[in-house]
């Protein structure tokens, strides 16, 4: 018999150990000690600052399988030693009850009012606490009612207690192991929150995409799940592969931290050096105006100067913030940045720097090849933080989806012009939410948004070209079709956390 027992605290602990889910982990606690046993039923309570808080419920005979919850019909215990789990946790000791209606040292009204509204009977009771490794208190586990073979009510016997020392202490030190990762993976999050937070400071526009494409991949992520199990899609994510995903989605962007605000914000052409652009030609017309009042320049080519400058100052403002140039209008800065004034020391002054003449030339946008250059780099610098980050085995594709969401499937994407199944699916993802959200956000100083609608046909023009997904695309919009309820983006007037 207690070879056998032992086997089984064994294999217990090999179960507990091994499982990465923690509700799942709490109810095997329970139904191993049930097990062991051979009780009825059982209540797992854990420790919170001052008291326990219920958590699982089971009883056979009346067919309950309860997971925790912090409502009003479960309300915590008070560490009142009157109260028999309370008493095992203060004191950390077993419990073993063979009549509860007649102990007089615990207050058993509870269970008597619960055996007469359900008709059951209380009687063995058997309390434990969870003791960890580190000498802390867990919680606390309370069985009810042994059974013989015959099924009859019976007592716990002693071996019992033997048997649950060795399943309490392997549960508590599972239940502290599964907390402490939880509290790595929390101190990941919050040194997402901090990154974030950072780009926030710079660029508030862009962090509330970063969140808003981690609604979006959640809500497609999520849909995916829900599509798997009824059985449309093999796909499925673990809560593990979920929650990477979810990370690589708020972190896709954090590389945007060391791109000048002077590119990154540019709204028109020129940017912030229109205002120089514009000083300058009034300093031109007046050192004509000079010339001419010394003499050194005729009232007609005067004239033809200062209404030069009047309709250069137009012109300049239009083609700055137009969103297309045509032809005409790149021919007319052209033009304008071969012409100079000479002083009277043969000092030259260019009516336009190159700098700015390669600024007031960008046919569509705002931003010239090096600019979008310095743009696209974020990229590097998202993996190049990244890689400073110890992910370990528990996200180990992060820096890989979060480095490839600007990459299209017909290779023309940055920063390494991946191909087809180069590019894995989880970063097939966030390219299209990326995209969508781009195009959606009424936040970016640099454009309006499209709706819905015009986004997806944007992507569709995309998916035609190669560029994005099919599944993904089509994925996401039913994804977005099909969801009941307010997905609660962020917007830049908003300051809290949906």
């Amino acid at each position: 018999m207690e070879q056998i027992q032992a086997e089984k605290i064994l294999e217990i602990g090999i179960q507990l150990a091994a499982e990465r889910d923690y509700d799942e982990l709490l109810s095997k606690i329970i139904n191993c000690a049930m097990e062991l046993t051979a009780c009825d039923g059982g209540t797992l309570y854990l420790f919170e600052k001052d008291h326990l808080q219920f958590c699982i419920m089971k009883n056979k005979s009346l067919g309950i399988d309860q997971k925790g919850t912090k409502d009003e019909k479960y309300p915590p215990v008070t560490m009142d030693e009157k109260n028999i789990c309370a008493y095992a946790a203060i004191h950390r000791e077993f419990l073993n009850i063979e009549d509860a209606y007649s102990s007089s040292q615990f207050d058993f009204s509870g269970p008597r009012e619960y055996d007469k509204r359900t008709g059951y009977r209380t009687k063995s009771v058997l309390v434990f606490p969870l003791i960890s490794h580190e000498d802390k208190l867990i919680g606390v586990v309370q069985l009810i009612n042994a059974k013989n073979k015959a099924g009859e009510i019976i007592p716990f016997g002693e071996d019992c207690e033997r048997v649950l020392l060795s399943l309490g202490s392997q549960a508590a030190v599972a239940v502290s192991n599964m907390r402490f990762v939880q509290e790595i993976e929390d101190l990941m999050i919050s040194i997402t929150q901090v990154f974030t937070d950072a780009i926030d400071t710079r660029i508030p526009y862009n962090y509330y995409h970063s969140r808003n494409v981690y609604l979006y991949v959640r809500l497609l992520a999520d849909y995916i799940n829900s599509q798997h199990e009824a059985g449309k899609t093999e796909r499925f994510y673990t809560p593990a592969e979920r929650d990477e995903l979810l990370m690589a989605a708020l972190m896709h962007d954090i590389g945007k931290l060391v791109i000048p605000n002077d590119i990154i914000d540019k709204t028109t052409r020129l940017g912030d050096k229109l205002e120089l652009v514009l000083e300058r030609f009034e300093r031109l017309a007046l050192l004509y105006n000079i010339d001419y009042l010394q003499g050194r320049l005729e009232k007609d080519k005067w004239i033809e100067k200062k209404n030069y400058f009047l309709d250069a100052r137009e012109r300049v403002e239009e083609i700055n913030r137009k969103p297309r140039l045509t032809e005409d209008d790149v021919a007319y800065i052209q033009n304008m940045a071969r012409m100079s004034y000479t002083d009277s020391n043969g000092q030259k002054v260019s009516y336009l720097s190159l700098g700015e003449a390669e600024c007031l030339t960008v046919v569509s946008g705002n931003l010239t090849r090096g600019e979008r250059e310095v743009i696209c780099s974020h990229v590097e610098y998202t993996e190049k933080y990244l890689r400073k980050m110890n992910f370990g085995v528990r996200y180990p594709h992060i820096i890989e989806w979060a480095g490839a969401h600007h990459e299209f499937l017909d290779g023309s994407g940055y920063p390494r012009g991946l191909k087809g199944d180069e590019i894995p699916f989880e970063a097939r993802i966030l390219v299209v939410v990326d995209v969508f959200e781009a195009l959606t956000s009424a936040d970016r100083p640099y454009k309006k948004s499209m709706e819905e609608k015009k986004a997806f046909s944007v992507l569709d023009d995309m998916m035609a070209e190669g560029k994005v997904d099919p599944e993904v695309l089509g994925l996401f919009k039913e994804a977005v079709a099909n969801f009941q309820g307010d997905i609660k983006l962020f917007f830049h007037h908003e300051d809290e956390e949906a």
